[in-house]
């Protein structure tokens, strides 16, 4: 029997989460890959308000590659993937990865953020954001984040978040791409099909 999300996700689905996001790591040679997966539909009826988006979107896991990791921990900055699961505070970058989905784009399905260290914005990012959040982003040496909606059956079930700490290699979007909109099924859309009712609002 499907698992609804968030409330039906253990410490089982967590490890094969992080097992499948280390396994995209590693394809798209990134430095942190994260993931998002939309509240489950119960009612069988549409979520209430505008059912162009979907409203819960909860934080399931995250990865990082060992030098990332090292920056985190010199900081003191706890694993983002435990210290982050469950909430549900989505940013306009996500919002902006939804929409795009939603609206049927094929040629820009990204929505992205980057950043300049040193500059008075990163100070005060450190003092509003919590502890979690801090290990994913410039505090963790990292340089840009990519986020695209997750096409499973026709929906967007959730958002993928891919970042790097230098220039990404030259096929990075379009292995992204492979692992979040595949045309045939891979390991990641096969797992979260069988494992979770999934949710959200209806994509091209």
């Amino acid at each position: 029997m499907a698992l609804n999300i968030p409330e039906g996700i253990t410490i089982v689905e967590f490890s094969a989460i992080s097992n499948l996001l280390a396994s995209i790591l590693s394809d798209v040679g990134a430095s942190q890959v994260s993931m998002r997966l939309n509240e489950s539909q119960r009612s069988g009826d549409a979520p209430v308000g505008d059912d162009r988006y979907f409203h819960f979107s909860y934080f399931v896991g995250s990865v990082q590659d060992a030098a990332t990791q090292a920056e985190r921990k010199a900081q003191l900055i706890p694993d983002p993937g435990l210290y982050r699961f469950g909430d549900n505070v989505t940013s306009k970058e996500i919002r902006e990865a939804v929409g795009k989905a939603v609206a049927g784009s094929q040629s820009d399905l990204f929505a992205s953020r980057g950043w300049q260290a040193g500059t008075t914005l990163e100070t005060e990012s450190k003092q509003k954001k919590g502890m979690g959040s801090r290990g994913m982003g410039r505090e963790s040496g990292l340089k840009s984040q990519k986020y695209i909606g997750i096409k499973i059956a026709g929906r967007c079930v959730g958002t993928l978040g891919v970042s790097f700490s230098g220039t990404p290699p030259a096929d990075a979007e379009t292995k992204i791409i492979g692992w979040a909109r595949p045309v045939s099924s891979n390991t990641l859309t096969d797992y979260l099909s069988i494992t979770f009712n999934l949710w959200g609002p209806t994509c091209y």
